[in-house]
């Protein structure tokens, strides 16, 4: 799993930002379980986001969270269909080829308050690399509590900086650890940021005319 960046970047989402306790393994459907009404409009929900290649990995994760915190059913349907959005949106936001990961982790970054213009401003300096785990990362620092604008802008600066997924891990669990001590969230990230080295060479600046 560590040697394939798609496995990787599921199993953090499913242990960053999911943190639900549910598993398929309760039944074939394990969406029977929620009111037949409700199930049907999730069932159509998940059908769209099948036909627009959208995951619908995220939408079943929150309907099974919702049932295992004994949610209502108007509740569930409600966070369903604000998961569809964000997806949709994070499907505008980075273009048709974006990996299904991605669009479940930029969904989730939309849905803690990251714009869609921040999103493409992202998508559009990808130069050939992934966002999964960046985004990650982003979702979870502000759940720690650091500032959403601090996130975003350091995650955005890094990313420009060439930062690589294991110089992302590293920053997080960094945060983590110093959170855990006692340190300002956004303060512990600007600090951890600084000592990210650059893995790209500056712009060079256009030559002065004569």
């Amino acid at each position: 799993m560590k040697a394939h960046p798609g496995r990787l970047a599921s199993a953090l989402l499913l242990t960053l930002m999911l943190a639900s306790g549910a598993s398929a393994q309760e039944g074939r459907d394990p969406l029977m379980r929620l009111e037949r009404t409700a199930r049907y409009s999730v069932e159509v929900l998940m059908d769209s986001a099948r036909l627009m290649g959208l995951p619908t990995r995220p939408i079943e994760s929150k309907v099974l969270e919702g049932l295992s915190k004994n949610a209502s059913p108007r509740l569930i349907l409600a966070v369903a269909r604000n998961v569809f959005r964000s997806l949709r949106d994070a499907r505008a936001a980075l273009g048709p080829k974006a990996t299904l990961d991605e669009l479940d982790a930029a969904a989730s970054a939309l849905r803690v308050g990251m714009t869609q213009s921040e999103l493409g401003q992202l998508g559009r300096s990808q130069h050939g690399k992934l966002l999964t785990v960046p985004l990650v990362v982003l979702v979870d620092l502000i759940s720690r509590g650091v500032p959403r604008d601090t996130a975003s802008q350091t995650i955005f600066q890094l990313w420009q900086r060439g930062a690589a997924d294991d110089d992302f891990l590293g920053l997080w669990r960094g945060v983590e650890r110093d959170i855990v001590s006692g340190a300002d969230p956004g303060a512990a990230l600007l600090n951890r940021a600084r000592q990210v080295p650059s893995r790209e060479p500056p712009p060079v600046s256009p030559p002065r005319p004569e």
